[in-house]
């Protein structure tokens, strides 16, 4: 039986996994891990979320034509054509966009023929599954729901014209693995192609397929590095939140995803272990795909059959996956030009796979040219967490705050295997970790143009706690420095966006912000430790920061780090950095933690024997409606702070955040 949750604004949640998603987790040995994942899908949109939809110029959805087939389309518009004006509504209104010199050519995106004439449930209704993306920062938010007949306000296919409102039904936050950053750069009709050249093959819903795609299709399909996939999976006697439509980004390296005659297969790396799409297709075979050229603005979009390839068979094609979709395409269509924009690829993610595909294959970098990463020094601050300090075979660049990507491949002796009663989770392992970097490199001076930088630097420190299970962290955390071993691995990338915010361009000189409110729970401390690190420096601009911890006991708090942060500064450092820190202990009284602070010279932290909440956090830091607002930790402290600062009035978009999904 379904378990009730009661979430923000009053609605019910349950244990929302059908059958099919209940298979794959079986499958993979994962439904007691993620059983009471339920809580992070919610049958509304966020107030996040509906702060984030209107900043987007484009929104990926899947819908059914009168057959039931999924499609995909790419719906474009200004800034705004997307927006919520309440929880549950999901308005689009917009022009799609037209080639003119394609005209003619085109075949009209199959989502207006989908919207007015496919497949229609309970009430005329119909089902829609969609992803809200930002190539620019990886952040991405999938939903889903239905759109009844009388919200459809426009939908012209000869003129582009598309004004709907779309029920939502359910949404959860997506993490950014495996998506390649890009930027935004305009068409412009010099880069469209001419009216006279080849007519396009193959480009309506009623293509003849019987003997693949054409070279064209398939080009596509190579160069991506990533495709937008819808299933479906629908039974009306179900919950809204079981049943319905998805639809969500799958990404790689480019050439991740393979043409095989008819056959279109794509790896499926390690995630979220929801099985949102692959439980679908268990249930359903039926799934659209979308495959997007950003040079040319060319759109491919297939409808067809899939199966899920597991284990042996998986490996076969993709060495990396245990899992792969192969799909029978039943139908195809090309559309030429039909982006308004290009995009630049920017980076591709560190988390793709080193060896993703046969293309891949052949021009990936040699061991000897990646960066490799030295264990050469473990700071013990408790049984449970501590330091390790890596050198690299060359110079790395990160800001103070950011994260460090690497592959413990070499530490998998595993290989695969079908079943593994000892650790069944071990079989969805890609042995590729990301910790926030802990150290701060060195921040230069300021240029005569006012901007600094910080420098390359050849050694990083990760500050881990142990995880019960956790087949790296304690992989670290027993690891013997006088081992003959020696313990190296690849350093893949370091990035990310969680960085103490500089002004807006335009001030000069350019500065941190003058005042900062860092908000952490447990080992969610890192990346402060590495922005305060930083902040201390001579070269860097005056920053007021006022740091408030939780933790279970003073232990965690990490005293002598504390110690070392909190320490006056010399004359000589110069320093322009105000701290203040607060650590709110949830597990100690008074008695003990008194005696214990004096040892760990605490002087500069205060210290409360309580939990947090929105009247504490107001009166720990009375000026906190002026700050910028950072905010780190478990999933579950990070929602009850948000309340907190809603609570407190705090708009959202004060409130920088991140946390341990991916």
């Amino acid at each position: 039986m379904a378990t009730a949750v009661t979430q923000q604004h009053g609605i019910s949640l349950h244990d929302r996994w059908h059958s099919g998603e209940r298979r794959m987790q079986d499958l993979i040995h994962v439904r007691d891990a993620v059983q009471n994942s339920s809580s992070y899908f919610r049958p509304f949109l966020t107030t996040q979320m509906q702060d984030f939809v209107p900043s987007l110029n484009y929104f990926f959805i899947g819908t059914l034509d009168r057959e039931g087939r999924p499609w995909v389309s790419i719906l474009t518009g200004p800034l705004g054509f997307l927006h919520s004006p309440d929880i549950k509504t999901l308005e689009i209104k917009t022009r799609l966009h037209h080639d003119t010199n394609k005209a003619g050519q085109n075949d009209p995106d199959p989502l207006f023929s989908n919207l007015l004439n496919g497949e229609t449930f309970k009430d005329g209704k119909h089902m829609w599954g969609g992803v809200a993306l930002d190539f620019t920062n990886r952040r991405r938010n999938k939903m889903n729901g239905v759109l009844y007949p009388r919200d459809v306000l426009a939908a012209d296919q000869s003129s582009g014209d598309l004004h709907v409102r779309l029920t939502v039904e359910q949404t959860i936050g997506n993490c950014p693995k495996y998506i390649t950053i890009r930027e935004m750069a305009p068409s412009s009709s010099s880069e469209a192609t001419s009216a006279d050249e080849t007519p396009l093959q193959n480009g309506t819903t009623n293509a003849d397929i019987s003997h693949g795609l054409t070279e064209e299709q398939a080009s596509i399909i190579k160069q991506a590095d990533c495709l937008f996939i819808s299933s479906r999976f629908i039974d009306e006697s179900l919950p809204d939140q079981t049943s319905g439509m998805d639809c969500n980004h799958r990404g790689g390296n480019p050439g991740f995803a393979r043409v095989k005659g008819r056959s279109l297969v794509f790896p499926d790396y390690s995630g979220n272990r929801f099985f949102n799409t692959l439980g679908n297709i268990v249930n359903d075979e039926r799934v659209g795909i979308l495959f997007l050229s950003f040079d040319t603005g060319d759109t491919l979009h297939l409808t067809g059959r899939a199966r899920v390839l597991v284990g042996k068979e998986a490996q076969a094609l993709y060495p990396h996956a245990q899992r792969c979709v192969q799909v029978d395409i039943d139908d195809v269509l090309l559309r030429k030009a039909s982006l308004p924009f290009r995009m630049r690829t920017k980076e591709l993610s560190p988390y793709n796979p080193v060896v993703p595909s046969l293309q891949q294959r052949a021009i990936v970098e040699p061991d000897e040219g990646r960066v490799m990463a030295t264990l050469c020094e473990i700071t013990r601050h408790t049984e449970a967490i501590s330091s390790f300090h890596f050198e690299t075979s060359r110079p790395v660049h990160h800001r103070p705050g950011q994260y460090a990507v690497l592959d413990f491949g070499t530490f998998n002796s595993v290989g695969y295997q079908h079943m593994d009663p000892e650790d069944p989770q071990s079989l969805n392992d890609d042995f590729i970790r990301t910790w926030t970097i802990s150290s701060a490199p060195v921040r230069l001076p300021q240029s005569k143009h006012g901007s600094s930088e910080w420098s390359e630097t050849s050694r990083f420190t990760l500050t881990i706690k142990r995880k019960p299970g956790g087949r790296i962290s304690n992989l670290l955390h027993d690891w013997n420095l006088n081992s003959t071993r020696p313990f190296i691995v690849p350093l893949i990338s370091t990035g990310g966006s969680f960085t103490l915010p500089e002004t807006k361009a335009g001030s000069v000189p350019p500065s941190l912000p003058q005042k900062v409110a860092l908000i952490s729970g447990g080992i969610g401390s890192t990346p402060f430790i590495s922005m305060i690190r930083g902040a201390n420096q001579a070269d860097s601009p005056a920053v007021d920061i006022h740091w408030v911890m939780s933790a279970p006991h003073l232990e965690d708090t990490l005293p002598q780090v504390l110690q070392e942060l909190g320490a006056p500064a010399s004359p000589s450092k110069q320093s322009k950095m105000r701290l203040s820190i607060d650590a709110f202990l949830t597990r100690e009284s008074p008695p003990s933690s008194a005696a214990a602070a004096p040892s760990h010279n605490m002087d500069s932290v205060r210290i409360h024997y309580e939990r947090l909440s929105s009247m504490e956090l107001q009166k720990t830091i009375p000026d906190l409606a002026s700050r910028s607002i950072l905010l780190c930790g478990p999933e579950p402290f990070m929602d009850a702070v948000r309340q907190y600062l809603h609570e407190l009035d705090i708009p959202q978009g004060r409130i920088l955040a991140e946390d341990f999904k991916f």
